[in-house]
């Protein structure tokens, strides 16, 4: 368990290393905060969160970057999905074609890929220029994890057609796109059947704009 200012540390962590993609220094910290937090302080607070498994040091780097833990605490205990909103214009619906191109509006809007299934063997991507121009696919491995992945597509979707009907946010290990990567998926009716979409991105995803923007799709087609 961590105290109400840790988590408020984290927080400010988290979404500073999701827009910038690089380590979060202390003294960042400190100029962000100095009104109500000194330095000290921050010090020892990254230290104890750093002993909780939420933040890490890169060994190239003087600043601490989110582990996969703080995502999922981020997610659960942090953000509050449910008053997720964005603003994204969504035309009507009539057919395939049209849902192709809502995806590629969605990988515009959100800057990450977007897939969708149509059923377990049809299905559609777009935007994965997005995810190989971030700073983490750099690292040639990823490259190819994330190249198998999308060559298996069909696997992957074919497990999740029997999941939850609720949206679902998966992070890394429990993430089966990619173990370094995270998503956004729900299910849609369209023509009387169950699709699925999902933003993809790594583990600096936006996840409260994903999922803001997954809901407002369920809600606009039907």
């Amino acid at each position: 368990m961590i105290t109400e200012r840790q988590k408020q540390l984290l927080k400010t962590i988290i979404t500073t290393y999701i827009r910038d993609a690089q380590p979060v220094a202390s003294g960042f910290l400190a100029n962000i905060l100095k009104a109500t937090v000194s330095s000290a302080t921050i010090r020892n607070e990254m230290v104890a969160l750093e002993k909780e498994g939420l933040i890490e040091q890169p060994h190239t780097s003087a600043g601490r970057v989110p582990t996969e833990k703080a995502y999922q605490f981020y997610v659960k205990e942090i953000l509050d999905l449910d008053k997720a909103k964005v603003s994204i214009n969504i035309n009507k619906i009539s057919s395939v074609e049209d849902i192709k191109t809502l995806a590629k509006q969605m990988a515009e809007f959100t800057g990450e890929a977007v897939v969708v299934a149509f059923a377990k063997n049809d299905f559609y991507y777009t935007g994965i220029s997005n995810l190989f121009s971030k700073p983490e696919f750099a690292d040639r491995n990823m490259i190819i994890n994330m190249s198998q992945v999308i060559d298996h597509l069909d696997k992957v979707l074919e497990n999740l057609f029997v999941d939850s009907e609720e949206i679902e946010v998966m992070i890394g290990q429990a993430n089966p796109f990619g173990n370094k990567c995270s998503a956004v998926l729900g299910s849609f009716k369209f023509q009387k059947e169950k699709r699925l979409i999902a933003v993809l991105g790594t583990l600096r995803l936006d996840y409260e704009k994903a999922y803001a923007l997954i809901k407002e799709v369920r809600e606009n087609i039907k």
